[in-house]
């Protein structure tokens, strides 16, 4: 018994991960610089807010405030809007 070519014409395939990762690169470069910063030490890196803030010389909250604004900004660049 064979399989129906035309059975798979209706699935919908996830992007490739090459392409997902560049968009996710690209995104990263477009958030300010601070915002930037904070979230690739916290996200990227593993940093905790405390570490951040005595690296950076600033207060535990601007970081989280960093990080906040930097995951809305990625994720409306990567929604598209």
């Amino acid at each position: 018994m064979s399989a129906d070519p035309a059975a798979l014409d209706g699935v919908s395939v996830a992007p490739a991960q090459a392409d997902l990762a560049v968009d996710m690169e690209h995104a990263i470069d477009q958030l300010p610089p601070g915002a930037r910063e904070i979230f690739v030490l916290h996200d990227i890196e593993g940093y905790k807010h405390r570490e951040i803030a005595a690296m950076l010389d600033i207060a535990t909250g601007t970081s989280k405030r960093q990080l906040h604004r930097a995951r809305m900004l990625m994720r409306d660049y990567l929604s598209g809007v």
